[in-house]
């Protein structure tokens, strides 16, 4: 396991004081970045032999947003998958009692983008040892889009979007689909669990619609939002998701 320790920024604060969600995944990304670099299989090691890691799904449960200057810790690790296509990569984040404030699981796909075609991590590093534990359980079940959009807003992707293999960063997909919610539901209600599917790579420059279907549980202190972001005329799809809502009340 590999950890390292934070300090939400003032930049990183919503309006409700507390953490914003992107930036937890700002800092699960870039812990993965300095694990994988340390195992040998970062992008500046992958890169130049033809390889990266492409972003399949992720799962982000929320049980406590950390505040303002509040010390955390974040800890990562690869787990067994039962898959060899697919690397699972755990996260959870800590507050200082040692209490999980929240926790993800995701799932990725070595990529040789020379021939076009995914690898088996293993065969490139066997002696490789993943652990035996999952921050959360997750088979990955396909998800639904959709059935209408209550809320429909179009985004453009910018420069500063864009990652290091110049694609559309995974961050700004989550960004843009809570940009997707209503106002309100944003002021009174906090995300507390996402699944998401990467589908298709965007670029920059690109065009896409962020379609959003508002689902009323019969919990009234909770909702569900049913999201896909698609581009083009033929409207493919770069990712779907289903985003769930606790009311601040509650919370």
């Amino acid at each position: 396991m590999y950890g390292l320790t934070f300090k939400p920024r003032i930049n990183e604060i919503n309006i409700k004081g507390k953490l914003q969600f992107p930036a937890i995944i700002n800092y699960f990304q870039h812990i993965a970045y300095k694990h994988a670099h340390d195992l040998g299989v970062g992008h500046e090691q992958l890169f130049p032999k033809g390889l990266t890691w492409l972003l399949l799904r992720y799962t982000v449960e929320v049980v406590r947003y950390a505040r303002l200057e509040e010390k955390i810790k974040v800890v990562t690790w690869v787990a067994e998958s039962e898959n060899p296509r697919y690397t699972l990569r755990e996260f959870e984040l800590y507050d200082e009692e040692n209490k999980v404030l929240c926790k993800a699981t995701t799932s990725w796909l070595l990529f040789n983008f020379r021939k076009r075609k995914s690898v088996d991590f293993k065969e490139y590093w066997p002696e490789f040892k993943a652990e035996n534990k999952r921050a959360v359980e997750d088979a990955f079940p396909k998800l639904r889009l959709p059935q209408k959009a209550d809320i429909k807003k179009i985004m453009n992707v910018r420069m500063h979007d864009l990652d290091i293999n110049q694609h559309l960063n995974h961050r700004v997909n989550i960004e843009w689909l809570i940009e997707g919610m209503p106002e309100k539901i944003l002021k009174d209600y906090e995300l507390t669990k996402l699944e998401i599917s990467y589908k298709e790579q965007a670029f920059f420059e690109e065009e896409i619609i962020v379609e959003t279907e508002i689902v009323k549980k019969q919990e009234k202190d909770q909702l569900e939002a049913v999201h896909r972001l698609i581009k083009g005329k033929k409207e493919k799809l770069v990712s779907k998701a289903i985003t769930h809502w606790q009311s601040y009340h509650n919370s």
